[in-house]
């Protein structure tokens, strides 16, 4: 074995390092779960819309059926807190998507948009 030998198979050695190094970092960066939690199959995601959707159904029924059971208003609060829940389904469905569910820093957002809307009018 020549020097030249060995010094090519130190760069390669070196190469072989470089890349395994870089695989760890890019599996170590996406085994961190995004902002929004949003899982990554495709079952996981409709299971999740559809729980979303039937819960929110479901809770605004039975409460307005509570309601009107209790107070003697057979179909008013059933189907008001029906469709209230509907829509409070469909909200948390837009949250799902859009990533603005209440994970970390949900509400840092907001804080963080109203002090630059009081800024500007400041700024006026």
């Amino acid at each position: 074995m020549s020097v030249d030998d060995n010094e090519g198979g130190d760069k390669r050695l070196k190469d072989i390092e470089r890349r395994i190094n870089a695989m760890h970092q890019e599996k170590q960066n996406g085994d961190q779960p995004s902002r929004s939690a949003l899982p990554r199959g495709m079952g996981a995601i409709m299971g999740r819309v559809a729980t979303e959707l039937v819960a929110g159904v479901m809770v605004g029924a039975f409460i307005g059926w509570v309601l009107d059971k209790w107070l003697g208003t057979t179909p008013l609060f059933m189907l008001v807190l029906f469709f209230l829940g509907a829509i409070a389904g469909m909200l948390n469905v837009w949250r799902i998507f859009t990533g603005r569910g209440l994970a970390a820093g949900y509400f840092d957002e907001h804080k963080r948009a109203s002090d630059t809307d009081k800024e500007r009018e400041r700024n006026e």
